[in-house]
């Protein structure tokens, strides 16, 4: 079974190299080391497959690139050129992939880093760069030490098991003058389709990640499971500086760079290591300078103020999108996930509408465009009085800003399913403008021309009366039994309709420690929301909170006597 991290490695490589458009076809792979393993699953999954074979001697087929990779140490001249021989007589471009061992302190290489480094390596190197050189149509490429998954250049096994064992974390000052290079799997990969698919014919390139000290390492590792209650002790003397660092210039000429910063890369290799000795760490960073469970546990006060209320008027309400889906998944929160989602059939809303800005409590206040001239979005929401909120999207527009909880609506759409995709696209278009209109400038991208020359005709009308005439729009079927509802003012993107039996009735259930509801029809939901697989983890690079927070400020709920005061990180004062 391939490890949760190891996958996530793979699929953070494929995401990225797909992105970048590096992908290549008519690939095989010659090699036993798992680099050449991470090469072949990355590329299947990018929906293509590459041979790979333990040899040379055991090539077959026709391919337009061949990959060989080979350790330094270890390397066979003789197979070297057999591959060399057959790619040339398949005039199939030649990638060499070699695996560099740990760089000994006080070789610093730089400008001209493969000659420096085969002086470093001594005769190891030399007669591997000498059989390169003859040949036009061979590319090569030196991998720095690896670190990642089942790649542990900073021997972070016996770190996880001193921290096992002795609760432990021991720094000398020593380290803080060692410094070294290092090369993240992914950048790893990145790498080899870089100068695969850009490259210049005759030319050797170096790939690396990261230069550091030891200090700077161990600190990073410290960091990580200081709130798990792992101990630092810090002994010796300062020492001479001392340099391993391997240079990538070269290779950043071609485009490469890297998939993600240190403390993330290692965090997911560290997580491979500690998880083996069963010690826990952090697997999601709290984005909130530390205010997530607080943040948290104000959603949590109003979805049980809303679940009093419905419950006081039997109204229906469910727990929505991926509200829904931590409950099932993980009996509450999803853990990167920063906000709670409810819904309603239309029927349901409007009798929620009418009671809920009457019956709320004191501590929480009901925002729509029906009673609130400043509030323009798609849907209503119950806010935290005292708070203030803003994410990278709801920060461009002037409203109230608190932490909420969204209502979203299922209305009724037309029964045929090309209909109720226009209808849909209809509505997109409506928001579109909408969106112009309350920001009030003209959109980027594409779309940059078009709202500018609009714009002009759009102030002529107020955004009550956009809001009013969007809201008539989706209710356009509210009185025809058309069997079929959709979420249609929510920000998704479309995922079809449901039969409105999927959500007439309720069920209990328990989100972490409030009592609340899902739709008998959860299961379908989820399918259509989150794939057939929503019961599987998101890849460690995808599980971050949605919102890209701006201003966060948690008033009262921090102490009794808070205000809400906000300087331009909006942290409390």
């Amino acid at each position: 079974m391939i490890d949760s991290v190891i996958k996530n490695e793979i699929t953070m490589s494929a995401e990225y190299i797909r992105r970048k458009e590096l992908n290549q076809d008519g690939v095989c792979i010659v090699g036993s080391h798992p680099v050449a393993r991470y090469l072949s699953k990355t590329t299947e999954s990018l929906g293509g497959i590459i041979p790979l074979f333990s040899s040379a001697t055991d090539v077959q087929g026709n391919f337009s690139h061949l990959w060989y990779v080979l350790e330094a140490e270890n390397y066979s001249a003789k197979e070297l050129d057999t591959a060399i021989e057959w790619s040339e007589q398949k005039q199939a471009a030649f990638l060499c992939i070699i695996l560099l061992p740990n760089i000994k302190h006080n070789h610093t290489i730089q400008k001209y880093a493969e000659m420096e480094l085969f002086t470093a390596m001594g005769d190891l190197l030399t007669p591997l760069r000498k059989q390169l050189s003859g040949h036009q149509n061979v590319r090569a490429i030196f991998l720095d030490r690896i670190f990642g998954g089942e790649f542990d250049c900073f021997d972070l096994a016996a770190i996880s098991r001193e921290v096992q064992e002795n609760n432990v974390i021991h720094l000398t000052q020593a380290m803080a003058n060692r410094y070294a290079s290092a090369l993240y799997i992914c950048d790893a990969i990145d790498a080899v389709f870089t100068v695969s698919k850009y490259g210049k014919a005759g030319n050797v390139y170096n790939a690396s990640s990261f230069y550091l000290s030891e200090y700077q390492l161990m600190s990073e590792i410290y960091l990580m499971l200081a709130r798990h209650g792992v101990r630092l002790t810090v002994s010796g003397e300062p020492t001479e500086p001392e340099y391993g660092a391997l240079s990538n210039g070269k290779l950043r000429s071609l485009g490469y760079e890297n998939v993600c910063d240190f403390s993330d890369a290692l965090r997911y290799t560290l997580l491979h290591h500690l998880e083996r000795f069963s010690i826990q760490t952090d697997r999601i960073h709290d984005g909130y300078s530390g205010k997530l469970n607080t943040l948290r546990v104000i959603e949590k006060d109003m979805l049980r103020e809303i679940d009093r209320i419905c419950r006081k008027h039997d109204i229906k309400y469910f727990i929505s999108y991926g509200t829904m889906l931590g409950a099932v998944r993980h009996g509450g929160f999803i853990p990167w996930d920063d906000d709670v989602d409810v819904a309603m059939l239309r029927s349901e809303f409007e009798r929620f509408r009418q009671i809920a800005p009457k019956e709320l409590n004191e501590y929480f206040s009901y925002e729509s465009h029906t009673n609130n001239n400043g509030y323009h979005y798609f849907f209503d929401r119950i806010t935290a009085k005292d708070t203030y909120f803003a994410s990278k999207y709801s920060d461009d527009y002037e409203m109230h800003k608190g932490i909420s909880i969204d209502i979203f609506v299922l209305d009724n759409v037309p029964a045929d399913p090309k209909a109720a995709y226009r209808f849909w696209k209809g509505l997109m278009r409506r928001r579109m403008i909408m969106n112009v209109r309350w920001k009030n400038t003209a959109r980027k991208g594409k779309a940059y021309l078009l709202s500018k020359l609009l714009l002009p005709f759009l102030r002529l009308r107020s955004m009550d009366s956009y809001s009013r005439s969007y809201e008539k729009a989706v209710r356009k079927y509210e009185h025809k039994d058309t069997g079929w509802v959709m979420p249609a003012s929510s920000d998704h993107k479309y995922r079809g309709t449901f039969p409105v039996e999927t959500f007439n009735e309720v069920i209990p259930y328990r989100f972490d420690d409030v009592d609340t509801f899902i739709p008998v029809g959860y299961k379908d939901f989820l399918k259509a929301w989150y794939t057939d697989n929503y019961m599987d983890m998101l890849p460690l690079s995808q599980q971050n909170p949605f919102h890209d927070y701006y201003r966060l400020d948690l008033g009262t709920h921090i102490q009794d006597d808070a205000e809400p005061q906000f300087d331009y990180m909006g942290e409390l004062l």
